[in-house]
């Protein structure tokens, strides 16, 4: 859809669902779509939430340190050529496929193609166990 509130409300409608109402109402933009309440609601939701994500203190919401998930650190490796094997890629890494997922969940596929003249960095955990 080429955009993230008519991705949100596709994931809250279905992509066909969201698809047909633009192509009946003759619109291409989630803010013209007259949508049923949960789905024109879950936009602004989602908002909210990230909203309060960014700042729970305005809010009122005190976050302890403790259950604040720990920032794991990594490094990055430049990539201008095409991997064929994420899998294979990731283990000459020193990782595996689980963690390399985890740390770069755009890799929606098993390869990464890159274009002539692009490239892409990949986050590969650091082990602070190793010296």
């Amino acid at each position: 859809f080429n955009n993230w509130t008519l991705v949100a409300a596709s994931y809250n409608r279905g992509r066909s669902g969201i698809g047909r109402a633009m192509e009946h109402q003759a619109v291409d933009n989630y803010y013209d779509l007259m949508l049923n309440e949960q789905t024109s609601r879950y936009v602004f939701r989602i908002l909210a939430a990230k909203e309060i994500i960014s700042q729970p203190d305005k809010y009122g919401f005190e976050i302890n340190e403790q259950h604040k998930y720990i920032l794991e650190p990594v490094k990055y490796v430049e990539v201008t050529s095409t991997i064929d094997d994420l899998v294979k890629w990731s283990l000459e890494q020193g990782i595996n496929y689980k963690l390399l997922k985890r740390h770069n969940p755009w890799l929606r596929q098993n390869r990464l193609t890159v274009s002539s003249g692009k490239s892409y960095q990949i986050a590969i955990p650091i082990n602070l166990y190793d010296n």
